[in-house]
């Protein structure tokens, strides 16, 4: 291409003649740089071996070998010095029949010494534009020939069949490997070529080919059986996605042959529809999906579940709202999200299930209690924004902090809201050390109007309530046969044993071990 530095080789057994034509010219305004030098013909054919010159300053009449045997050496073995520079002769003879020679073997030119440097400059910059010519000649037939290869895997890949492509002997033994980028993902809709530009700047150092296929950007990567790809896959999706969060593409196993190329296309459209669950990886391969129980499940999944139990939930989600029993929104809330994240839904249903469910929780409560006016965002400007997410738990976060939201509105509007929460704290910590005191400093607010309102709320002092819960607890525990009575005890906030029984005598009409055997009787 025409902006990349052209190499040039000093061949010549003078160092004072090399050293002069190193500052004879501004090489680097020719686009050129000075790569090596060489003081004979040997150590010259290393050079070119090595360091692949673009253009080489050759000096004839040199020791060991000469300029014409190593023009011969070159051109007669072009797959020992596959570079093929161009070579200008440098002498201090103007010989006819040297400069024939020379020429004969493909020399660009023939300059005597003492080098003029107008005559130098013309002939370097004859050779540069030759190259640069040569090079985006090169690049635009490997261009068309790229294209013109994606197009037929292209057509190998929506047909699914290798024989709609390419003939039977084609590639059979290369390894293929696929890679589905969204270009919607990484911020590059619209913006194709810039996407390929980045493609083949971070996999440069992989053979591959890029193209699109709609909704697809594919990276074919060819001959890699090791952890390379994995590497540069991570580092380029790390990089395109700067701020960006999420997996943004997907990555199928190799493969031998084009229907091995084939069965890693369909592999990594499998993996594609699961991006939208992954946030926290740039990309996703099979070993992903292996060790995600909840994508294996998806995935074996071929037909979307029964809705009814997701739609009754609302009902109830109402109904706990009302009583801020936060503890149960939380279940039914984890149940329900559980159940989008392992169902056959596509992201699109999944989207609409999470907008429709938010809408109507809240069309609940204004249909039970249209006189209340909540601290929350409308149901319906949270539609939009659930609507442009690109990965499952932001939604999921969305609705979840939207319903708390709701059940902290309806309760800061209701005339009870810190005995409601009160009473809350107490289900979910009724096996600690409790005492109305605490509960007052916890909540802001005297003791002693604090238990006149709970026993207004509840129907009971405070210190009854307690014992209803614990009992209750204790109940459920008791029908399992694997814990000890001094151990229920003490699980749910009786340190005395004895005083348990008492309690739970006076509350039950049982002492906790009849209790514990008229729970087994009723089993058989």
């Amino acid at each position: 291409m025409a902006d990349q530095t052209i190499k040039v080789l000093i061949v010549d057994d003078e160092e004072i003649v090399r050293n002069g034509i190193k500052n004879i010219l501004d090489w680097e305004a020719l686009g050129c740089v000075i790569a090596g030098e060489a003081s004979n013909g040997n150590e010259a054919l290393e050079k070119i071996r090595t360091l692949a010159p673009a253009i080489v300053l050759l000096d004839i009449n040199m020791p060991e070998m000469t300029g014409i045997d190593l023009l011969a050496e070159v051109s007669g073995n072009p797959e020992k010095y596959p570079s093929h520079p161009q070579f200008l002769i440098l002498s201090g003879y103007s010989d006819f029949d040297y400069a024939q020679k020379a020429l004969n073997y493909g020399a660009r030119g023939y300059i005597v010494k003492p080098v003029d440097e107008d005559v130098l400059e013309e002939k370097v910059k004859a050779i540069v534009k030759d190259i640069q010519k040569e090079s985006e000649v090169a690049t635009l037939r490997n261009q068309a020939e790229v294209e013109k290869l994606g197009q037929r895997f292209v057509q190998m890949f929506v047909f699914g069949a290798v024989e709609d492509a390419f003939e039977e002997d084609e590639a059979p033994d290369s390894l293929y490997q696929v890679a589905l980028i969204s270009p919607e993902l990484c911020g590059y809709v619209g913006q194709l070529q810039a996407l390929q530009i980045s493609v083949d700047e971070n996999f440069s150092f992989i053979d591959h080919i890029s193209f699109s296929m709609d909704p697809y950007y594919i990276i074919l990567f060819k001959n890699d059986g090791g952890n390379a790809v994995l590497r540069h896959m991570e580092r380029f999706c790390t990089n395109i996605r700067k701020n960006k969060h999420g997996a943004m593409a997907a990555l199928g196993d190799s493969g031998r042959g084009l229907q091995g190329a084939l069965n890693s296309f369909k592999q990594a459209e499998k993996i594609y529809k699961q991006l939208f669950f992954y946030q926290s990886k740039p990309f996703i391969s099979q070993r992903d999906i292996d060790s995600d129980p909840e994508a294996l499940e998806r995935m074996k999944k071929k037909t979307p579940e029964n809705r009814e139990d997701f739609e009754k939930d609302i009902t109830t989600l109402v109904n706990y709202i009302e009583i801020y029993e936060l503890q149960k929104i939380n279940e039914i809330l984890t149940k329900g999200l559980k159940w989008l994240r392992t169902s056959a839904l596509s992201e699109d249903e999944i989207k609409k299930i999470c907008m429709a469910f938010i809408v109507e929780v809240q069309n609940g409560l204004h249909a039970k209690h249209p006189e209340k006016e909540f601290e929350t965002v409308s149901a319906l400007d949270l539609v939009t924004l659930i609507y442009t997410q690109s990965y499952f738990d932001e939604i999921a976060d969305m609705v979840h902090d939207f319903i708390l939201g709701l059940a902290e509105s309806f309760t800061s509007n209701t005339a009870n809201s810190t005995v409601l929460k009160v009473v809350q704290y107490v289900k979910n910590n009724y096996n600690t050390d409790m005492k109305l005191e605490m509960l007052g400093n916890l909540f802001n607010c005297n003791s002693a109007y604090l238990g006149k309102k709970f026993r207004e709320y509840t129907g009971v002092p405070f210190n009854t309530y307690m014992d209803i819960i614990r009992i209750e607890e204790a109940k459920k525990l008791l029908k399992s046969s694997k814990y000890k009575i001094y151990e229920i005890s003490k699980m749910v906030g009786y340190s005395n044993t004895d005083y348990f029984y008492l309690k739970f005598k006076k509350h039950t009409n049982m002492t906790p071990k009849e209790y514990k055997a008229s729970a087994g009787e009723e089993e058989k």
